[in-house]
């Protein structure tokens, strides 16, 4: 692996352990074992690392997000594609735990961020319409707006949520819990079976936890 792969991949690990506030490239360059002059070569610094850790989230996340507009889900794939939007949140993590912060420091991340979450509302609005369509789900096109803004808000800020609630929770645990929670404002909006539903989620969401 290239040197300057081999700091992203350590970057990332330990702004996802430790925070990004709390690691210095000289914190990146003692794990790796190299220089700090070694690292600089590379990256003038914490910034464009994480510009280029932002640029690889993006791309992966991007994928996944366009995958619905494309082409509609499946209603049993639609809670599996949930699982992988929060696993690829999960994965770069250590930015949603401290939005505020990174965006304040960093303000090319502020634009590049709202324009991702508009994708995520985008996104699960279109889920969220095809199953209204479909009489899966009973709402009006209002209710699906607001309830899209919703879940947005939900898969943005429950790993800082998590954290700060359940900070023993393994990533595992946390990601089950994301979607199960998200699972469950949807619920309400079944016009038949929602207990019959919840106790499916609530059973499917015991079995992820042994």
């Amino acid at each position: 692996m290239k040197t300057r792969e081999r700091i992203l991949r350590a970057s990332l690990t330990l702004f996802n352990e430790e925070g990004e506030s709390n690691v210095s490239t000289v914190d990146i360059a003692d794990v790796l074992d190299i220089s700090p002059g070694n690292l600089y070569y590379h990256f003038k610094g914490k910034e464009p690392i994480i510009a280029e850790l932002f640029d690889q989230f993006e791309r992966e996340i991007n994928q996944v997000l366009k995958a619905p507009i494309k082409k509609a889900l499946a209603i049993e794939d639609n809670w599996v594609f949930f699982y992988i939007l929060f696993e690829e949140i999960y994965d770069f993590r250590f930015f949603y735990r401290n939005i505020t912060s990174l965006t304040e420091q960093y303000p090319k991340l502020a634009t590049q961020f709202r324009k991702l979450i508009r994708s995520k509302r985008q996104t699960i609005a279109s889920i969220l319409d095809t199953l209204r369509k479909v009489g899966f789900l009973e709402m009006t096109p209002e209710e699906c707006i607001l309830l899209a803004e919703r879940c947005t808000v939900h898969v943005t800020y429950w790993p800082s949520y998590q954290e700060l609630v359940s900070p023993k929770l393994t990533t595992g645990e946390a990601i089950h819990a994301g979607v199960h929670t998200l699972i469950g404002q949807i619920a309400p909006y079944l016009p038949e079976g929602r207990q019959e539903f919840l106790a499916l989620i609530d059973e499917f969401y015991s079995n992820t936890q042994e």
